[in-house]
């Protein structure tokens, strides 16, 4: 029983993820003066076009959207960072940068402004991010085999206080946090403790210093695509809380 449960979340990792690229997109017009920028980081084994719906989405409120490619089994969150999140600047020119990131995107920023410093950073907001790891990772990381076709990064995620991702610290930028809380993976969800949305605990996914929080019914990768969670988006870029109470 035990093989065939590992056998089907190995399944169920590999069937919600899609192949990806090294390049990095950007739209095809240059940004303007009246813009504000946008960087889109997608998560673990998936590619840009996750992010699609939402980029668009960005592009009609009149935001100027830079989405990060990266292949996400090959080398480290840190190597990742370094390689793929070094160019955007230049296609957002001087105006300010906001970010979205989605899962492991979220990691991979944090480890990349942990070294580097953007000049005119505006806010961030991470979709359904392991800030302090997942458990599914803890599971995950015991198969060698697992670590050898899903790469460094799952080991990095652990949820141990000696894992990579609670090595980074507090952010020391602006951010906020959607975090969903249906999951539609029992096996997963099962090694989780607490509620989870399919890949990480609620808890795991919040840092204390955090500048928002929003909860809603939606599950780790379909989160991206949530009518609530794009108007959230906008809400904390334009007010620096996901509801505009008026």
């Amino acid at each position: 029983m035990k093989k065939i449960n590992t056998l089907f979340l190995l399944i169920s990792f590999f069937a919600l993820g899609t192949g990806c690229t090294d390049q990095k997109l950007s739209q095809k017009t240059k940004i303007s003066d009246q813009q504000e920028c946008v960087v889109l980081i997608h998560g673990f084994l998936r590619s840009s076009n996750h992010l699609k719906n939402l980029s668009d989405f960005l592009i009609e409120n009149g935001y100027y959207v830079v989405s990060i490619e990266y292949e996400s089994t090959s080398m480290s969150i840190s190597e990742i960072a370094d390689s793929n999140l070094s160019n955007f600047e230049e296609h957002c020119q001087n105006q300010k940068i906001h970010f979205v990131t989605h899962s492991l995107g979220g990691i991979l920023l944090r480890s990349y402004l942990k070294k580097n410093q953007i000049k005119h950073l505006g806010k961030i907001v991470m979709l359904a991010p392991p800030n302090k790891g997942s458990e599914v990772a803890d599971f995950l990381s015991k198969f060698k085999v697992f670590n050898l076709i899903l790469g460094p990064v799952v080991s990095q995620l652990k949820t141990d206080q000696n894992s990579y991702v609670n090595s980074l610290g507090l952010p020391n930028f602006q951010f906020g946090i959607i975090m969903g809380n249906v999951t539609i993976d029992p096996i997963s969800s099962y090694l989780i403790p607490g509620d989870d949305d399919g890949k990480v605990s609620i808890e795991n996914s919040k840092l204390e210093n955090m500048n928002d929080f929003l909860l809603v019914e939606r599950t780790h990768n379909f989160i991206v695509d949530a009518p609530e969670v794009k108007e959230a988006i906008l809400n904390y870029f334009k007010f620096g809380k996901f509801k505009n109470e008026r």
